[in-house]
C-alpha cells in the first residue's frame, strides 16, 4: 500500500512524499507522485502516530482501576486523537487495587487484546509522591516510599511492563539506590510531584533520572536564589521535560520558554488526561480517590472548592494545535514532542518517525490538527459503532 501527501512530516520538514507500507512497517519513502497510490491525502498533514506517554484514562475510568473491557474501550478511542502509542499511567491509589489493575494491564499487553492504540508499558506516576503541597491532587493517604522491593512488586504485578517511574527525590533522604536499581532494570526515572531543591534534583540525575513529570505542575518553582525543580528541568540538557500545554495547566508563554530551553529533542507534550476526560462540565465524586472533582466548561478539572488542578480532559492533538498556534512553539519542536521525543526518552527505536524500517503507525491531520485518519500497524483504524 502507498499513501501520499504534499505535507508529510519527514526529516523534520513538511514536504511532498509517498509512504510505502508493507505489513506493519514503513518499507520505503519516495518522492511525491512517483508511483500510483492507494490514497492521496492532498494537502493534509501526515505524521508519525502520536505518543501520549502520560495518560491516565478516559470516560470514567483510569489505569488505576483498569479492566480488560475498559482497556479495550480506551485503546479503541485513542486513535481518534491520532494517538497510536500510550503508557498506562497509574497514580496514588489503594495499593491492593493498583496491583489488581496492573495485572489486568500486563495481561492486556501480553495477550494483544486490542488492534487499537499500543500500550507500550506502565508509567508509575504515583504513589512515590512528596508529602508537601507539590503532591497536588494525589492523596497522601496512598503515598509509598519507593524501594527496590516495591518496584519489584509493581513490576511483577504488570508482568514486567513497568518502564517509567516517577519519584519525588527528597523522599529518598540522600540514598538514591532505588534510582540506580530502576536504571539497572532498564526503567526510565522521572522527577515529579516534588518540592526538592535544585541540588537534590542534580543528585538524582547523577544517579540516572532522565525526565521531569508535567513540568511546572506539582513541583518547586524557579527562584533566582534556589532554581528548584523547574530550574533543574530547564538547566540539565540531557533531561527531558513533559509539559501539559493547554493554556490552563501552563501559561502559553511559560510553555514556550520551556520548549526553547529543552530544544527540539528533549521537549515532550502530554495530556495527563484522567477519568473525567469525555465528561460534561459538572461536579463528580470519586470515593476511591478521596476527592470530589469539578469539571469546567474549558475542559479542565479542579478539586472541588479549591484551585488545585486534578487532571486534564484534553486530547493530544488539541494540545499539539495549541502549542503551535497559541503558544507559538516552533512546529518542529512541537511535532517532535508528540512523536519521536517520547520514544527516544523511553528507549524505543522502532516508531516515532516516517522512515524506512519503522512501524507504520501514522496519523493524518488538517491544518488545525483535527484527526482525519489513523493507521496502526499499517492498517487504517476504523472504530466500530
Amino acid at each position: 500500500m502507498i499513501i501520499q501527501s504534499r505535507n508529510v512530516y519527514y526529516e523534520e520538514k513538511l514536504q511532498p512524499k509517498q509512504i510505502q507500507i508493507k505489513n506493519d512497517m514503513i518499507s520505503a519513502v519516495y518522492p511525491y507522485g512517483r508511483f500510483k497510490v492507494d490514497k492521496d491525502y492532498g494537502d493534509l498533514i501526515i505524521m508519525p502516530g502520536l505518543c501520549d506517554m502520560h495518560n491516565h484514562g478516559y470516560n470514567g475510568h483510569e489505569a488505576n482501576d483498569a479492566t480488560a473491557k475498559w482497556l479495550k474501550e480506551w485503546t479503541d478511542y485513542l486513535p481518534s486523537e491520532g494517538v497510536t502509542s500510550t503508557l498506562a499511567s497509574i497514580s496514588s491509589y489503594p495499593k491492593k487495587e493498583l496491583l489488581k489493575a496492573l495485572k489486568n494491564i500486563g495481561d492486556f499487553i501480553d495477550k494483544k487484546q486490542s488492534k487499537g492504540t499500543h500500550i507500550l508499558g506502565v508509567y508509575e506516576e504515583g504513589p512515590f509522591i512528596c508529602s508537601g503541597k507539590e503532591r497536588g491532587a494525589q492523596s497522601l493517604a496512598f503515598q509509598i516510599i519507593p524501594s527496590k522491593k516495591v518496584i519489584d512488586e509493581f513490576n511483577k504485578a504488570c508482568n514486567g511492563h513497568l518502564i517509567y517511574v516517577m519519584i519525588a527525590p527528597e523522599m529518598l533522604k540522600g540514598n538514591y539506590s532505588v534510582i540506580d536499581y530502576c536504571v539497572s532494570k532498564g526503567m526510565k526515572v522521572a522527577l515529579g510531584h516534588t518540592g526538592a531543591s535544585f541540588d537534590i534534583c542534580q543528585e538524582a540525575i547523577e544517579h540516572g533520572a532522565i525526565s521531569f513529570t508535567h513540568t511546572y505542575n506539582g513541583m518547586r518553582g524557579l527562584h533566582h536564589r534556589e532554581p528548584g525543580v523547574v530550574g533543574a528541568a530547564m538547566y540539565f540538557d540531557g533531561c527531558y521535560a513533559e509539559c501539559i500545554c493547554d493554556g490552563m495547566h501552563v501559561h502559553k508563554a511559560a510553555a514556550n520558554i520551556l520548549a526553547k530551553a529543552k530544544g527540539k529533542d528533549k521537549f515532550i507534550l502530554i495530556t495527563d488526561s484522567v477519568n473525567i476526560k469525555g465528561f460534561k462540565p459538572g461536579v463528580y465524586t470519586f470515593n476511591e480517590k478521596n476527592r470530589t472533582t469539578t469539571v469546567t466548561d474549558k475542559g479542565v478539572a479542579y478539586i472541588t472548592g479549591t484551585d488545585t488542578l486534578a487532571g486534564s480532559c484534553h486530547k493530544l492533538n488539541q494540545i499539539l494545535d495549541y502549542a503551535i498556534h497559541e503558544a507559538k512553539i516552533d512546529p518542529v519542536t512541537a511535532m517532535n514532542a508528540v512523536t519521536i521525543n517520547p520514544m527516544c526518552m523511553l528507549g524505543i527505536n522502532d516508531r516515532g518517525l516516517i522512515r524506512e524500517g519503522y512501524k507504520a503507525d501514522i496519523a493524518v491531520f488538517d491544518d488545525n490538527f483535527e484527526n482525519k485518519a489513523t493507521y496502526i500497524d499499517g492498517k487504517l483504524f476504523v472504530k466500530k459503532a
